[in-house]
């Protein structure tokens, strides 16, 4: 379903849900859901969970609570939506239209059009990686000694390529949880939902050795493989003083183009 027509959809549930609304009947001390629109209103919540199970790119966020809004709206000894209830779908769908029509790609048939027709492109990541040592300097060099990013660790060069990242991308989430490997469950770095890749940043130091490094790069790149978000990955390492040795051997090493998921380590800065 296109981007419109959900629009359309939806408009049309809110519409019909409004107009339950303005049916219930008012008796003492109560409220009383029309008898008609009872049965339309579970009717409307089975059409709305398969609507967003099928359409969207991940329904459960809105089916979920869906479901959980209609169950508690008929806990009561008459088994009767409440007023209260169906306000709070309502809500449920004002919330699934608002999001469609901020991002055509929370739907499927959008982000599968999107899939076939960008193809990932690695150098723009190699770009920024190959940049990145540039702008560290160029950063230090400020006019009147201002104040400035000095990067003297691994999260200096996180928050230094994020905004790298910012040039080319719109939708970058930061510390994406990553799917438990060896029992143990972790953080990403950078995920890029509109090229299903992610970026794991690394900067070299004192005692860490090129072997320790290799062993950390194998491990983050089999965890990346069980994340169904990421289909590139791609591992940036910032080797300032030039500490590890052999770095086109390590790119070449761990470099795999597979079906599976495609990896790319960009050791930086090249001359060093």
């Amino acid at each position: 379903m296109q981007q419109n027509e959900m629009i359309s959809r939806l408009e049309s549930y809110v519409t019909a849900l409004e107009g339950i609304l303005s049916r219930f009947r008012k008796t003492r001390g109560s409220i009383h859901i029309d008898s008609d629109d009872d049965a339309r209103f579970r009717q409307i919540v089975l059409e709305l969970r398969d609507l967003f199970d099928d359409e969207f790119v991940d329904g459960h966020r809105h089916s979920q609570p869906l479901v959980a809004y209609f169950n508690d709206s008929i806990s009561n000894w008459l088994n009767s939506p409440s007023h209260h209830g169906v306000e709070s779908v309502k809500g449920v769908v004002v919330s699934a239209l608002t999001r469609v029509r901020r991002n055509s790609l929370a739907l499927k048939t959008a982000t599968l059009s999107v899939k076939s027709s960008k193809s990932i492109d690695p150098e723009i990541i190699f770009r920024l990686a190959e940049r990145l040592h540039r702008v560290v300097r160029q950063l230090r060099e400020r006019r009147e000694g201002r104040p400035t990013l000095d990067v003297a660790d691994e999260y200096d060069v996180q928050d230094l390529f994020h905004a790298l990242l910012a040039i080319h991308f719109d939708d970058i989430r930061r510390e994406e949880w990553v799917p438990s490997y060896a029992g143990r469950a972790s953080r990403m770095d950078f995920l890029l939902p509109e090229i299903e890749g992610v970026v794991e940043i690394k900067m070299t130091r004192p005692g860490l050795t090129t072997k320790q490094l290799g062993e950390q790069l194998i491990i983050d790149i089999a965890k990346y493989k069980r994340h169904p978000a990421c289909r590139t990955l791609f591992c940036v390492v910032y080797d300032p003083e030039g500490r590890i040795t052999n770095p086109r051997g390590v790119e070449n090493d761990l470099k795999d183009e597979s079906d599976q998921m495609s990896t790319y380590v960009i050791i930086v800065p090249r001359n060093a």
